[in-house]
C-alpha cells in the first residue's frame, strides 16, 4: 500500500469517526428527533405544502398574521417575479391544492383578489405532462388586471423544467431561498415570543436541510480533518475523484432493467413481464387482469397500478387494489386520483433520506439479493392478479 493510499485511508476512517461522534452526540441530546420527518412530512410534497401553506396564511393556525408571508414576498417572491409585489398582505388569502379550471391542483396559491401566485412543488417526484405550462396559462387568466405572474417553481436546489418555457415559471430552492426565508422568520421578535412556533420552524428548517443535503456540523468537522495538512488535501482529492467516477445509480439500473438479472429471475416467473423507459420512469409492467397495469420503477422509489387505456374500474375493486398494495409496501395510498400510487424510498429496508447514500445501498441490495427482489415483485404481481 502506498503512502497516499494509507494516508486515504486514514482520512476515511477519520471522517467515519466523526460522523459516528455527532450523530452519537444529536441522539444523546435528542436533536435526532424531529417531527416532520418522523411523520414523514419532509418528504412529501402535499404534506410539506400544508405546512408552507399554513405558515404562509395571514390567518394561519400560527396567529402571527401576515409577518411570515411579508417576508417570503421579499425573499422567494418578489426577486423572481416582480409583478407580484403588487399584493396586498392584508387582502391575501393563502389556500393548498388550489384548483385550475382543468381540474388540476395547484400546490399553494397566494391571491388577494387581483394578484394570484401559484407555487408549484417538487422534492422528489418529477413534472406531470405540461404541468408548469397549464398553471402559466391559469396564472395568466387569473392575473387578467395586473402583469403576469409565473409560477414560481420550487424544488430542493432550483433545478431548471425539463419541458417548460422559461418565461412561463421561475426557479427558486429550498436550499437557497425557504431556508434563508425560514431562518430569518425565527429571528421576529413574534416568533421569539412563541415558543411552540420557534420549534416547531427550527425542526422544519432542519427537516429541510436533511432532505437538501445540509448537515453543517458534520461538513465543518470533515473540512477540518481534509485541513489538518497538504497530505490529508491530496488524500481527499484522490477520494473525490474515485468517488466520482462510481455511479451506484447506473450499476443498479443495468441490474434491473432488461437484460439484467433482476429482470431475469422476474421473467422466469412473470413471462410477459415488459421493461419500459419513459420520461423518469424506468419500468417493469405488468398486466394483472381487470383492466390493470402494474408497474415498478427501477429505483423501488415508485409504485403505481393504474387502469388501461379506455378501462373503467369499479370502486370496489379500487379499494381492494389500495388495501392490497398498501399492505405488501407498508404504505397507504398516496394519490387519490389514481388506482393506486405511491412513491418512497423505504420499501427495500433502505432507511436513509441522502439520495447518493440510497443509491449505493440499492446497488448493495441489487447485487447481494437479487432473488429476494425478485420475489417481491413477483409476490405484487400473484397478488394483485388474485383479486
Amino acid at each position: 500500500m502506498s503512502d497516499s493510499t494509507r494516508t486515504a485511508a486514514r482520512l476515511l476512517r477519520g471522517v467515519s469517526m466523526t460522523v459516528k461522534d455527532i450523530e452519537a452526540q444529536y441522539r444523546e441530546t435528542g436533536e435526532t428527533y424531529n417531527i416532520f420527518k418522523a411523520a414523514g412530512i419532509g418528504e412529501k410534497e402535499t404534506r410539506m405544502c400544508s405546512v408552507l401553506a399554513d405558515l404562509l396564511n395571514p390567518k394561519g393556525t400560527h396567529c402571527r398574521g401576515s409577518a411570515y408571508l411579508g417576508l417570503f414576498m421579499e425573499m422567494a417572491v418578489k426577486p423572481f417575479a416582480a409583478s407580484a409585489g403588487a399584493l396586498s398582505l392584508g387582502k391575501a388569502r393563502v389556500t393548498a391544492e388550489h384548483q385550475t379550471d382543468g381540474g388540476r391542483r395547484i400546490d399553494i396559491v397566494i391571491d388577494d383578489g387581483s394578484v394570484f401566485i401559484p407555487i408549484e412543488v417538487k422534492i422528489y417526484a418529477g413534472e406531470q405532462d405540461a404541468q408548469l405550462a397549464d398553471y402559466a396559462a391559469f396564472s395568466r387568466k387569473m392575473n387578467a388586471g395586473a402583469t403576469f405572474v409565473p409560477v414560481l417553481f420550487l424544488t430542493p436546489d432550483g433545478r431548471e423544467s425539463a419541458e417548460t418555457p422559461r418565461e412561463d415559471y421561475a426557479p427558486i430552492a429550498f436550499d437557497k431561498h425557504i431556508i434563508p426565508w425560514l431562518e430569518k422568520c425565527l429571528e421576529l421578535e413574534e416568533t421569539k415570543n412563541a415558543l411552540p412556533i420557534r420549534e416547531m420552524m427550527k425542526q422544519l428548517v432542519q427537516a429541510i436541510k436533511s432532505f437538501c443535503g445540509r448537515i453543517e456540523e458534520e461538513s465543518m468537522a470533515i473540512n477540518a480533518l481534509i485541513s489538518e495538512s497538504s497530505d490529508s488535501y491530496a488524500a481527499a482529492a484522490a477520494i473525490s475523484k474515485a468517488y466520482n467516477e462510481l455511479d451506484f445509480d447506473n450499476m443498479a439500473f443495468e441490474i434491473f432493467k432488461e437484460g439484467g438479472e433482476i429482470f431475469r429471475l422476474v421473467k422466469s416467473k412473470v413471462p410477459d413481464a415488459q421493461y419500459l423507459e419513459e420520461e423518469d420512469w424506468w419500468y417493469l409492467l405488468f398486466k394483472i387482469g381487470n383492466g390493470l397495469e402494474l408497474s415498478v420503477n427501477y429505483d423501488w422509489k415508485k409504485f403505481a397500478v393504474v387502469a388501461s387505456e379506455g378501462k373503467k374500474v369499479s370502486a370496489d375493486l379500487t379499494d381492494k387494489v389500495r388495501k392490497t398494495m398498501s399492505r405488501m409496501l407498508d404504505v397507504r395510498n398516496e394519490d387519490d386520483d389514481s388506482v393506486w400510487w405511491s412513491e418512497s424510498g423505504k420499501y427495500l429496508g433502505i432507511d436513509t433520506e441522502e439520495d447518493d447514500l440510497y443509491k449505493f445501498e440499492l446497488h448493495k441490495v441489487y447485487t447481494q439479493n437479487p432473488q429476494t427482489v425478485a420475489d417481491r415483485i413477483v409476490s405484487m404481481v400473484t397478488a394483485l392478479k388474485s383479486l
